[in-house]
């Protein structure tokens, strides 16, 4: 039926015989590569658009100076939608769609088409490609994509953080008319308070509604609250919730857990509980575990001890069951007013009530009892929570470190440190290392911890201003003013600057060394107003090895 304008049309591509262009043209031609179907028979014109569809593709791919030959079969748009459905990729589709759009063919593109091209270029994370074509489809061609299609592009944005760019989408396609999800604001302003930009989704949040461009949930508001919250603006968290039955919405369990929560990390402990109460009070939105553990603990990080437990108690009388989290707070409470019988107690409630602890409970009492000075019961936990196949993290190798090190065992912190080097999943910090390189100095064996300072800098780990310091009056106090003066002239090359404890200890130990002419040299290169490249001269280093007592 084809059989004529197939002929004249694989004569005007003059492709060169066993050209792999040309093999597909003839499977897409030929009548038995495509037998026709037998039930339901479709439309011949509907075959026709899809043989020209691959032919178009594999053109447009491989000989693009060859589309013109197409012309005179007059391509469909059905045939160009399906030609650029044919693409195994985001940027194959693109470029067949570029090719069939732009002269010389220049044929019209669908609204499939130019759905399918930006659908694959956003899953392929090309965002502003997609936003490009997107741009050209509304402005340009004038198609106006469904709601559905609208919440997936800005969805995608919304993902790879183009928040602006979602924000857009979403106004331009409410303002079009179209019925968008409420998810799909509700994502993007959950991202913008996320990344610290709780103002500006309130001011868009608020913008929305005005216009009347979409009608938030119990979700938006309480998205939109909590952001408030995490800015300290209670007065206008506090007018959202009565806005809250202008949209049909009422505040529920999650609303009243922002609330609580936010009050209570700003130390608004009090407003906080009243808000507790007047939920069990009022009996609609009954209050659950999260609630009561924002308050235990507001009151456990006040101190306040007492009224941390007074709301447990309630907690259980109300028959809401503590989790992990809830147990955690208390202890961690408890440690901190060195009260260990009551964090230990409340360490044997969390195991008769069969919540699992985790490496947050074993770092508590740990903590606790470091803190208390009884280290031997710190270990004693550290070897229990082995027993329960739970991995320490970088805190708790940091709060037994520091113990060991106040406490002058050296070798027991070495030992722990060594056990935390062989740790693949944790990245060493500088804060654990200092500790140990401070206890070496003072105990003069600075030459150890210029070793912990190399071992610590071959994993990536660079020394701050605490370690120079260190390190600096380490070396002083060992007599090594060369070597110090060196470390000090190190710390500024590293970009590291000194502050004024680091300079006047230095100095202080310098002039007692009776080195007054370093001085000068000194306060300059802190200040940055001359290079710590500079050496110290050679004739005056063989006089700088002069112990000092600091």
């Amino acid at each position: 039926m084809f059989l004529r304008d197939d002929t004249l049309l694989l004569l005007r591509l003059r492709l060169p015989p066993h050209h792999p262009l040309l093999r597909l043209l003839h499977y897409a031609f030929s009548p038995e590569a495509h037998p026709p179907p037998q039930h339901p028979a479709p439309a011949a014109p509907d075959a026709a658009d899809l043989w020209i569809a691959k032919a178009l593709a594999s053109a447009a791919l491989l000989r693009p100076h060859c589309l013109p030959a197409f012309r005179g079969l007059a391509p469909s748009p059905l045939a160009a939608a399906a030609a650029v459905r044919l693409a195994q990729c985001a940027g194959s589709a693109l470029r067949i769609f570029s090719a069939l759009h732009s002269p010389p063919l220049s044929l019209p593109p669908s609204e499939k088409s130019y759905s399918h091209v930006i659908a694959s270029l956003c899953r392929s994370g090309r965002l502003r490609d997609a936003l490009k074509l997107f741009d050209q489809m509304t402005d340009q061609a004038g198609y106006l994509p469904e709601a559905g299609f609208f919440s997936f592009v800005a969805g995608s944005c919304t993902n790879a953080g183009l928040l602006d760019a979602a924000a857009t989408l979403l106004t331009k396609g409410s303002r079009f008319g179209c019925r968008i999800e409420p998810y799909a604001y509700n994502n993007l302003l959950n991202s913008l308070i996320a990344r610290g930009r709780a103002q500006d989704a309130v001011a868009l949040f608020e913008s929305w509604i005005q216009d009347g461009l979409y009608s938030p949930d119990a979700w938006s508001f309480n998205v939109v609250i909590k952001g408030v919250c995490r800015v300290g603006n209670f007065q206008k968290a506090l007018e959202l919730v009565e806005r809250m039955t202008e949209f049909g919405c009422s505040p529920d369990t999650i609303t009243h857990n922002i609330l609580v929560d936010g009050l209570c990390r700003v130390k608004q402990v009090n407003r906080g509980h009243e808000v507790l109460r007047r939920l069990q009070r009022d009996g609609v939105c009954m209050p659950n575990v999260v609630t009561y553990t924002s308050v235990i603990s507001g009151y456990c990080k006040a101190g306040r001890m007492k009224d941390a437990l007074s709301v447990y108690t309630d907690m259980l009388e109300s028959r809401t069951k503590p989790n992990t989290v809830t147990y955690n707070v208390l202890i961690n409470g408890y440690g901190k007013a060195s009260d260990m019988e009551s964090a230990v107690r409340m360490y044997r409630q969390l195991i008769l009530r069969r919540c699992p602890p985790d490496v947050v409970t074993f770092s508590s009492l740990i903590d606790g009892y470091c803190r208390c000075g009884q280290l031997d019961d710190a270990m004693r936990i550290w070897k229990e929570m082995g027993q329960h196949h739970i991995q320490p993290n970088v805190y708790t190798f940091s709060i037994i470190i520091h113990s060991l090190c106040k406490q002058n065992r050296s070798a027991e912190a070495l030992g722990f440190l060594r056990e935390l080097n062989m740790r693949a999943d944790i990245a060493p910090q500088t804060f654990i290392y200092n500790p140990v390189i401070d206890i070496l100095c003072k105990g003069g064996k600075v030459d150890e911890a210029n070793l912990i300072v190399t071992d610590m800098e071959e994993k990536g780990c660079h020394p701050d201003k605490y370690t120079y310091t260190i390190l600096i009056i380490g070396h002083c106090m060992k007599g090594r003013i060369a070597e110090a003066i060196t470390l000090f002239h190190k710390m500024v090359e590293t970009g590291c600057r000194p502050d004024n404890i680091t300079v006047n200890s230095f100095i202080s130990c310098v002039l007692k060394a009776g080195m007054p002419n370093e001085v000068d040299q000194i306060m300059l290169i802190a200040s940055g107003h001359a290079s710590a490249s500079q050496k110290v001269p050679s004739h005056q280093s063989q006089r700088l090895d002069i112990s000092v007592a600091v």
